[in-house]
């Protein structure tokens, strides 16, 4: 699941200050290449955070509508990716599907979880 969300880049004196109006915190780097790593980074994490606690993520501001407080500031999306860092813990769950299915998955040699768990991260994100 990748989500994008703005990200407020400020130059200063020793490379940039990131800033996500939707969360709270951020992250800096020396230069700007740092600073767009270390953001999408943090932008990760918090997303395998709120996953991990079942918290419901923000809608993402209005990129447009997010004020500059200074000259030396922009605003860009950073998209994150949480995957890597989601507690990897499963679960064990019973189904019942169609004999027919069952059959022609097994001489397929299908893996059916994967099979559920790929059309639930498409439901569910």
């Amino acid at each position: 699941m990748k989500k994008s969300f703005p990200a407020i880049f400020t130059k200063e004196d020793t490379g940039f200050a990131v800033v996500f109006p939707d969360f709270s915190g951020g992250t800096q780097g020396d230069n700007l290449e740092e600073a767009m790593t270390n953001a999408k980074e943090f932008l990760d994490g918090i997303l395998a955070y709120y996953i991990d606690e079942d918290l419901t993520l923000p809608e993402p501001a209005d990129i447009k509508k997010i004020p500059k407080t200074a000259e030396d500031q922009f605003v860009s999306f950073i998209q994150g990716d949480p995957a890597p860092y989601v507690k990897k813990k499963t679960v064990r769950k019973n189904v019942t599907i169609p004999e027919w299915l069952a059959a022609r998955g097994e001489k397929d040699q299908v893996n059916f979880s994967k099979i559920l768990t790929d059309a639930l991260f498409e439901k569910y994100g």
